[in-house]
């Protein structure tokens, strides 16, 4: 039996810094394996302190120092991105990637035309974006639950003839659906999008080549049980994707995501499948706010952008968005946590990105918001097209230069506005600069 098992969730809407945390506690506490759940859409960043970095999208972010990654039954898998990933980790050193994953025959499979869907679908919405990574792994979930027998689970991907099957479905699906979209029906912008969509459903060498690259990576990929995978002794960490505000139900809607992210989801897996030993949880946020795309940002300021983005990695795109920054909010953390509180109290925060907030030498912090009169405290957070009207008024707190008193600033602050122990905070992007308070 595992000793104990670390879910490590993201309290914001994504972006929360969770790659650097899952490498820095798997390091610390000598993880055996890193379970994998959301899906293969965003990054985790790691960086190296020899100067290599890799943003993770399938493999777990202990993958340098040698540790297995399993991509559990709520991981939605992407059989084409496996080969991609692994021909980038072999650039940056990691020779035998597929010897280091394995896979619940039960993940579902994003194929090109979730992808296509996804694109089709947020193009459709003009200048109203929902928002969306642009990989299909939403809507892979999505047409799971409508249409499972268009669905592809790994324990699939070495039949050629299921697998030829289920994409033709897929594409004649996708085809009907967005069959009559016209140059009309999109922003200008997007008209090369639409073609290209239109192109790949047309295709039908596309869905040749589709089948061949999903068919090997079947061939790569290893299937075990979860029971067998949380049944062996030592320490395992939960790495989880998307953050609890584009939780499907409880998120900041519109803006969700179509998965459940709520940490409980992961409790039940684990004790579904025969898992007896000590969760924990730690929570994970920036120490300031940052949000790609669409969806509610309150604390927004254009003018933080370039003084706290320089190294993050993040990039403006066409599915996610512009990506904006504000001073930290502890009423949507807050109300994250009220979130997830039902079932899950949190056994501490992991602060990350705290570096940029000492080079700014301030620190400025939402607690409440006031919207005329009334003031909004953590947790009572109810309608959220409020939020585009709130103040968002700012308590500073003056950055010291020494790092002991830099550490105990951080600390008190995140303890005192969500009662939470601070766990780890990141000084920098490598492992190496993260202090510990207890993991």
């Amino acid at each position: 039996m595992a000793e104990k098992a670390y879910v490590i969730t993201d309290l914001g809407p994504g972006d929360g810094g969770k790659g650097g945390v899952v490498e820095s506690i798997a390091n610390k506490v000598n993880a055996r394996v890193i379970l994998k759940e959301g899906g293969a859409q965003g990054s985790h960043g790691v960086v190296l302190s020899d100067g290599r970095k890799f943003n993770f999208s399938q493999w777990g972010c202990a993958t340098f120092q040698g540790t297995p990654s399993y991509l559990t039954s709520r991981f939605v898998v992407s059989p084409i991105g496996l080969l991609r990933e692994a021909a980038a980790l072999l650039k940056v050193g990691v020779a035998h990637a597929f010897d280091l994953l394995s896979v619940s025959p039960f993940c579902i499979c994003a194929t090109p035309y979730h992808e296509v869907w996804s694109h089709l679908y947020e193009i459709a919405l003009k200048d109203h974006p929902h928002g969306t990574v642009g990989t299909g792994v939403g809507k892979a979930f999505q047409m799971s639950k409508t249409n499972p027998d268009m669905t592809i689970y790994a324990d699939m991907l070495t039949d050629g003839a299921k697998v030829a099957a289920v994409l033709k479905k897929q594409r004649e699906f996708v085809s009907d659906k967005y069959g009559s979209l016209s140059d009309d029906d999109v922003l200008p912008e997007d008209r090369e999008i639409l073609a290209s969509c239109k192109a790949a459903l047309e295709n039908d060498f596309a869905l040749e080549d589709i089948l061949r690259l999903i068919l090997e990576a079947g061939a790569k990929v290893r299937l075990e049980d979860m029971q067998k995978v949380v049944s062996l002794p030592g320490n395992m960490v939960v790495e989880r994707s998307h953050g609890v505000l584009t939780d499907s139900e409880t998120g900041l809607k519109p803006h969700v995501s179509s998965l459940r992210t709520l940490p409980h989801f992961t409790d039940l897996s684990l004790r579904t499948h025969g898992y007896e030993g000590e969760i924990i949880h730690y929570g994970v946020h920036r120490a300031y706010s940052v949000r790609h795309g669409a969806g509610p940002l309150p604390t927004a300021d254009p003018k933080l952008r370039e003084q706290l983005l320089p190294g993050s990695c993040k990039d403006d795109n066409r599915w996610q968005g512009q990506v904006r920054v504000g001073p930290l909010d502890f009423v949507l953390i807050n109300y994250a946590l009220h979130a997830c509180k039902l079932f899950t109290e949190f056994d501490g925060i992991c602060v990350t990105w705290f570096d940029q907030i000492v080079k700014n030498g301030t620190w400025n912090c939402c607690t409440n918001y006031v919207l005329g009169d009334k003031v909004f405290l953590p947790y009572k957070l109810r309608n959220i097209d409020l939020l585009k009207s709130v103040k968002t008024p700012l308590k500073s707190f003056s950055i010291p230069t020494n790092r002991d008193e830099q550490t105990k600033l951080c600390r008190q602050v995140f303890e005192t506005y969500t009662g939470l122990p601070v766990r780890m905070i990141s000084f920098g992007p490598c492992k190496e600069d993260k202090e510990y308070m207890e993991v």
